[in-house]
């Protein structure tokens, strides 16, 4: 057997030193991994750093991002260290809030678990101002995003994106109404549009299937945002919505003290205060005192059971109703003297 000059056995010495070395550099390098206070990832905080990892980005391009947001401290160890376990395309889209001290196993983890879900329940009554003061301070949105209307959205609905899906919105200056009442999920500091095309989606699922035009949508909605707000049983709603008919078919004015609060706080009930006489006088068209017809827009988002019943609104000997504010029982009267008395029975009580 022939050898080269110069080579040798390698001994069992300096084999077990080998195995030594390669075992101590894979202890320090996991060691560096899963310390919080080493010197490759650790930025001297507790501080929350908000990164939005966009979908479609690289690899390289996300260890970037990780290391001028200071998450970490050498894109190198970060690489090698996901290559390892496999996970370099394993990292999730989206928007995250990530402490500042967390080690490179910490990061991954959160990174391959992705953005912390949001749950955001729309409750039935609420109104746009409502629904944007809630989402802003989930921070699913910017405060005011809502209110906007996503002009962005307009503009898709318009050049035709959206325009099949959505064309009832099209020619609407706000989204009351079009909110429907449910649980949705979402995660910070989400696309205002996709904030919006989610909910009107399920308003597009839920609702549209039980009208066959849009004049008829609208008008009903106007009508389910004034029965959400005065009335909560379903069965009453239903002959309220039919009294409702009955003093737009004669002229009447529909006198609806949820319109007086909707002008009053400019689009909001919750801390709204008690009204006074000179809130009456407020003039807007939705002052359903001082103008006769239907409002010019809904005054709450309401439930997909408060429209049914508008759509199945119900004939009743009754124009005049209210509720007493104990029990919350709907009272319903006849005549104007008999609604007279029964207001001084129910409000002086």
């Amino acid at each position: 057997m022939m050898f080269f000059a110069g080579s040798r056995k390698i001994t069992f010495v300096e084999k077990f030193s080998i195995v030594v070395l390669v075992f101590l550099f894979i202890a320090g390098f996991f060691s560096v991994v899963f310390s919080k206070n080493f010197d490759f990832s650790d930025v001297g905080g507790e501080e929350a750093i908000d990164i939005n990892i966009f979908s479609g980005m690289s690899f390289n391009e996300i260890a970037d991002k990780l290391y001028f947001a200071g998450l970490i401290k050498s894109k190198v160890v970060f690489k090698i260290y996901a290559m390892l376990l496999g996970k370099t395309n394993m990292i999730k889209s989206g928007f995250y809030q990530i402490n500042s001290s967390a080690s490179l196993a910490e990061l991954l983890n959160i990174l391959e678990k992705g953005p912390e879900e949001i749950t955001a329940t729309i409750f039935p009554g609420m109104t746009l101002r409502e629904i944007d003061d809630y989402f802003s301070n989930l921070k699913i949105i910017r405060k005011g995003d809502l209110i906007k209307y996503s002009d962005e959205f307009k503009n898709n609905i318009k050049a035709g994106g959206l325009k099949k899906k959505f064309l009832y919105l099209d020619a609407e200056k706000s989204l009351e109404g079009y909110l429907l009442p449910d649980t949705y999920y979402f995660y910070k500091n989400s696309d205002i549009g996709f904030v919006i095309e989610k909910i009107v989606s399920n308003f597009n699922d839920k609702v549209l299937p039980f009208f066959k035009d849009y004049d008829n949508l609208k008008n009903t909605l106007k009508i389910a945002s004034l029965l959400e707000k005065e009335i909560s049983n379903d069965d009453d709603q239903r002959i309220v919505a039919g009294i409702l008919e009955k003093r737009l078919k004669v002229g009447m004015p529909l006198q609806i003290d949820a319109t007086i609060v909707y002008i009053k706080c400019e689009g909001r009930f919750l801390n709204c205060g008690q009204l006074k006489r000179n809130d009456y006088k407020i003039d807007s068209h939705f002052n359903t005192y001082m103008y006769t017809g239907l409002i010019p827009a809904p005054i709450s988002n309401p439930s997909l059971s408060t429209i049914k019943a508008a759509i199945n609104k119900k004939d009743s000997p009754y124009w005049y109703y209210l509720s007493d504010a104990k029990t919350g029982k709907t009272i319903f009267s006849k005549t104007f003297d008999e609604h007279n008395v029964n207001r001084s029975v129910y409000f002086l009580k």
